[in-house]
């Protein structure tokens, strides 16, 4: 397809992706007058999508409909059972299709990952197939970052794929404490180049590369996983793919991969490009709440350079990413051996540059990790004594004059409600949004403190009002506004800083 065209059927696809179904027809018709070709072609591109992405795979779907208490059912535990000569340890990862055990190879006494179809989906011929293509694939490479397939068998009826049990965190895990220090992307990527070098050497295309199929050893080494959708170029299954079909993970493909056409080793390219750029910036620049829209961003925009979205990166690492991102296959790096090249003088340059703050940069990380952990603690514990006083207060209400009393009560349920809810809604943000949990300290971190005073404000008042006949509830009513000022106006905002504190300089 020659340039300009290919730029063309972009625009209109992502033009059609980005209107409600009702309206693509009328639109494909103006944009596409005098073209019938091109228009079918779109048309053709936009039910591939619907089909692949909206509704899963067809194989599935097939099975779902002929099967579908098996389809829904889910398994047993296999844990201690002994499948062939495999003893299965535990499960340690399931996806929409597959389920993967770590097991034990009594034959050589190795552990293994057991890679299976989903009970109900072992028998679907398209899967069977797929599962075969990945172990003929990967058994062909070897590559210290790639996991390696030891044996493809069949046992008791059903398919399992033996491959290497690498033990370490996907990069996904990675990014939960936010964006990686930019020497450690570098370093990262220069490892999955040399290992896409060596299956792109042998014409074999992954073409599924992301956070997850990746995976960081203890001690730093990088691994890809995952060819359940790898091709090799020169020869393709037609069974597994076809012309006009899309394949892959929505927020990590490459336009060509979206438009249906021929995914060569430059595909690799841009899925990396992506990846480096999530892991320096924390995010996928191409994700929206959708999958239409998702898709519609990778065909038509171009995304911000690096550095607008991650100040301490740097000018190198930008131009690298940008090759990798272009729209145009051809406009990517010709070969991907010019990627490591560019790679390792940047990894080369980097200890140069900073040398004297990379130390630093992880005691800072590890300081506000720390700091994090510590503001969750004080946050529970200030709620904690919160909800404890409201005890003591329902006695000393008795103890007060009306209107006073009433007053007093309105006045510690107000607090304690408004302090609480603020206090366990950063906590809620800390355990599952751990990356806005400094924003949401510094929006909500006045309102806090503000009903921390009045409530330490309320107890002294009232402390002072029975100090004479329970003196008792006098004490506890002074010693825990004071505990409570302390913690609120002094320990709070120091750890609070903490969190909030650039994280590293190298990023």
């Amino acid at each position: 397809m020659a340039g300009d065209e290919s730029t063309l059927l972009r625009q209109l696809y992502a033009g059609a992706l980005q209107r409600d179904p009702e309206e693509r027809d009328t639109y494909l018709d103006g944009a596409c007058a005098g073209r019938p070709d091109l228009r079918a072609r779109i048309a053709a591109l936009i039910e591939a999508h619907s089909a692949d992405f909206l509704d899963g795979p067809r194989a599935v779907r097939a099975q779902a409909k002929a099967y579908p208490l098996a389809a829904a059912a889910q398994p047993g535990s296999l844990e201690g059972r002994r499948i062939g000569d495999y003893l299965i340890r535990r499960e340690i990862g399931r996806g929409g299709m597959g389920v993967v055990y770590l097991a034990e190879d009594m034959r050589l006494q190795r552990r293994v990952a057991l890679k299976a179809l989903n009970p109900g989906l072992n028998q679907t011929p398209g899967l069977r197939e797929r599962l075969r293509n990945e172990a003929r694939v990967a058994a062909g490479l070897s590559h210290p970052g790639i996991a390696t397939v030891y044996a493809l068998e069949e046992m008791d009826g059903e398919l399992y794929m033996a491959c290497e049990f690498v033990p370490g965190a996907p990069l996904r895990a990675l990014l939960k404490d936010g964006p990686l220090p930019i020497d450690e992307v570098v370093g990262i990527g220069l490892q999955l180049a040399k290992a896409l070098a060596e299956a792109h050497t042998y014409g074999i295309v992954h073409r599924d590369l992301k956070p997850e199929n990746v995976i960081q050893t203890p001690s730093g080494v990088v691994k890809i996983l995952d060819f359940g959708l790898a091709i090799a170029e020169q020869r393709v299954d037609p069974r597994l793919t076809q012309t006009g079909t899309i394949v892959g993970t929505p927020a990590y493909l490459a336009p060509e991969q979206v438009l249906g056409q021929r995914a060569d080793f430059r595909t690799d390219l841009f899925a990396l490009g992506l990846l480096l750029y999530e892991l320096a910036s924390g995010m996928n620049p191409f994700v929206t709440n959708s999958v239409t829209g998702t898709i519609a961003k990778i065909v038509e925009e171009d995304p911000p350079p690096l550095s607008d979205v991650q100040p301490r990166s740097i000018s190198e690492l930008d131009r690298v990413i940008q090759i990798c991102l272009h729209k145009d296959p051809e406009k990517r790096y010709a070969t991907t051996h010019l990627l490591i090249t560019d790679l390792e003088r940047l990894n080369d340059e980097l200890p140069r540059s900073r040398s004297t703050s990379v130390a630093g940069d992880r005691a800072v990380i590890a300081s506000a990790a720390t700091a994090s952990r510590w503001l969750v603690i004080h946050h529970v514990v200030v709620t904690t004594i919160y909800l404890a006083m409201l005890y003591p207060a329902w006695y000393a209400r008795g103890w007060l004059p009306p209107p006073w009393n009433t007053l007093f009560l309105l006045g510690v349920l107000a607090a304690v409600a408004v302090a609480t809810s603020l206090r366990l809604h950063l906590w809620f943000t800390a355990l599952h949004f751990p990356q806005e949990l400094a924003a949401q300290e510094a929006r909500n971190g006045q309102r806090t403190r503000v009903c921390d005073i009045g409530f330490a404000l309320i107890q002294v008042a009232t402390a002072l009002f029975i100090g004479g006949s329970h003196p008792e509830f006098a004490m506890l009513f002074v010693a825990v506004s004071m505990a409570l000022l302390v913690a609120s106006l002094v320990i709070e905002p120091a750890t609070a800083a903490a969190v909030t504190r650039p994280r590293g300089g190298g990023r």
